[in-house]
């Protein structure tokens, strides 16, 4: 079975794990709500979310907990497969070996600087119209009920839900999404397009933003993937993006958290997006150009040792 799916166009392994990954969602989703079944909770609160409001905690928990185990299912699941049945050595990343600390460190502090970047470019992207009035509409819409959701999980006063968010919406989703694309995702399109890694890492990245499905912030969203497809390469591990994408999504945890504390003012969460910040976003450009600048030294990458398909 390996030898004949080994043999199978890249494109065609890529679109047996993602099916895969599909049937393990289900699977996962499928069983993780049958306790919640038996408790008497309503499948209206997965149809319905857009209606939910902060005073819905029972489906709000409800829709965490099938978020974790839809996670799960759809990202980790066809990666286990792909290590088990096709990775190939000459194909980085495919696994966790350990990085530097020092490269750690510095990759994790250029994602925290890229904040006030991406906030700009967000702010940007959220003001693209599309040409076509309906797809217009049913892509402000899909914003919105993604926005609306995603305030929902944030919202918590306790330490018990900072930590439960951090697990859900940083922690997760950093180890679940980094397997799929910078270590499944990535290396077939390695092979796809003959060892030529840029266009690997864009192609994959172009993915990465597209299934998550809020058009209103793909361009930042594909900015990231794209480093942290980079920084997969260039240390050849998947632990470098993992600590990337954790730091990015963790912040905007915390923010939210302490903004609703009142600890922090609401404009932070915002910080980088006026054009009277400028001066910030360079400085946020500077500082992850240099922080990858030194990522890339520090690696145990070599291009003149990539091996040609």
């Amino acid at each position: 079975m390996r030898e004949s799916l080994r043999s199978l166009h890249p494109i065609a392994q890529l679109l047996i794990l993602l099916v895969f990954g599909l049937l393990a969602m289900l699977l996962l989703a499928g069983i993780t709500m049958i306790p919640f079944l038996l408790a008497g909770y309503s499948l209206d609160a997965l149809a319905g979310s857009n209606s939910l409001s902060t005073a819905d905690i029972d489906k709000i928990f409800f829709l965490k907990v099938m978020q974790l185990a839809q996670a799960i299912g759809l990202f980790i699941a066809p990666y286990i497969v792909y290590r088990i049945f096709l990775r190939e050595d000459r194909y980085k990343p495919t696994e966790l070996p350990y990085v530097g600390i020092i490269s750690a460190l510095i990759f994790g502090f250029a994602m925290f600087s890229a904040f006030p970047l991406i906030n700009y470019l967000a702010e940007w992207n959220s003001a693209l119209v599309f040409p076509i009035d309906s797809v217009n509409t049913w892509m402000q819409s899909t914003e919105q009920n993604a926005e609306h959701l995603i305030r929902l999980f944030l919202d918590t006063d306790t330490i018990g839900g900072l930590i439960f968010n951090l697990v859900l919406i940083a922690l997760i989703p950093a180890v679940g999404e980094e397997l799929l694309f910078r270590g499944t995702f990535q290396p077939l399109m390695l092979k796809t397009f003959k060892g030529n890694y840029h266009l690997a890492i864009w192609v994959t990245a172009f993915w990465f933003s597209f299934i998550h499905l809020q058009f209103l912030g793909f361009f930042p969203r594909l900015l990231l993937g794209a480093i942290l497809g980079y920084g997969a390469h260039w240390s050849g591990s998947l632990i470098l993006p993992m600590i990337g994408h954790f730091v990015n999504n963790a912040l905007a945890v915390l923010v939210a958290f302490f903004i609703g504390l009142g600890t922090l003012d609401s404009e932070v969460e915002t910080l980088g997006s006026s054009n009277d910040q400028i001066q910030l976003v360079l400085l946020s450009i500077l500082v992850l150009s240099g922080g990858l600048s030194l990522v890339y030294r520090d690696s145990t990458f070599d291009e003149a040792k990539e091996i040609e398909a």
